[in-house]
This record gives C-alpha cells, sequence and structure tokens, in this order.
C-alpha cells in the first residue's frame, strides 16, 4: 500500500505542473498566444487554446490515475517538444535569461523521465485504472 500512495504522491506531484501551466494558459490566452507567436508557432490563439485544454485534461487524469500510462506517454512527448521548442537556445545572448531558459529546459527532461516512471509502473492502486481493472 506504501508503494500505492506514493505513485499517488508522484502524480499529484506531476500532474501540479501542468495544471498550473494549462490553467495560466486559458486564464491569460491573448498573453499564452502572443508567448506561441513569439516563438514562431502558429496558429498561436488556437495552440494556445489546445495547449491549455490538453495541460488542463492530462494533469486531471494523471491525479485520478485514469488511463494514467497513456496519459504519461503523451506528456512525455509534449514536455520534450515544449521544451524544445520553448527552451532549447533561448535566451537572446542575456546570461540570466539563458540560465533560466537552461534550468526550464532541465526541468522538463526531469519531468519527461517522471512520467516515463509513470508509463513503465502504471499508477498503483490508489487510482481509477485499479478500480476498473486496468
Amino acid at each position: 500500500m506504501a508503494s500505492s500512495a506514493l505513485l499517488l504522491l508522484a502524480r499529484m506531484l506531476l500532474a501540479a505542473m501542468f495544471l498550473a501551466s494549462g490553467y495560466s494558459a486559458l486564464a491569460d490566452i491573448q498573453g499564452t498566444a502572443g508567448y506561441f507567436a513569439g516563438l514562431g508557432l502558429g496558429p498561436a490563439p488556437v495552440l494556445a487554446w489546445a495547449v491549455g485544454i490538453f495541460e488542463l485534461v492530462t494533469g486531471i487524469l494523471l491525479v485520478i490515475g485514469l488511463q494514467t500510462r497513456a496519459v504519461a506517454v503523451l506528456l512525455a512527448v509534449f514536455t520534450i517538444v515544449a521544451t524544445y521548442l520553448g527552451h532549447y537556445g533561448q535566451g537572446g545572448g542575456d546570461p540570466a535569461a539563458t540560465f533560466t531558459h537552461n534550468q526550464a529546459l532541465l526541468k522538463d527532461v526531469a519531468v519527461a523521465g517522471g512520467m516515463i516512471l509513470l508509463a513503465m509502473l502504471g499508477a498503483g492502486r490508489l487510482s481509477l485504472d485499479s478500480m476498473w481493472g486496468w
């Protein structure tokens, strides 16, 4: 039971990043779209809505432990792509900005690693996956 409680804690901690990010994206959709446009991604408003909703939904699914293995794989891929697009090579020659982007990149790589572990281990007994026999 202790390992299931730790898996629940891990799911909640990993989900916190996506829940907060998704909420922030949707709460300031124009700012999020502006950020995506600044990265050269488009159509930025559509992408902002899609990313915000994706992060909220997958964060909720992680917390409740529903389709955890599939969600974890999706989030691992999403996180690697997002960190490459949003942090790799960013900073514009400003040492402080470069440092900040490098730290965010490393954090995202670590989160992707956590997602890979969840994909391998599953949600544990304290989850809807376990309750429904998935």
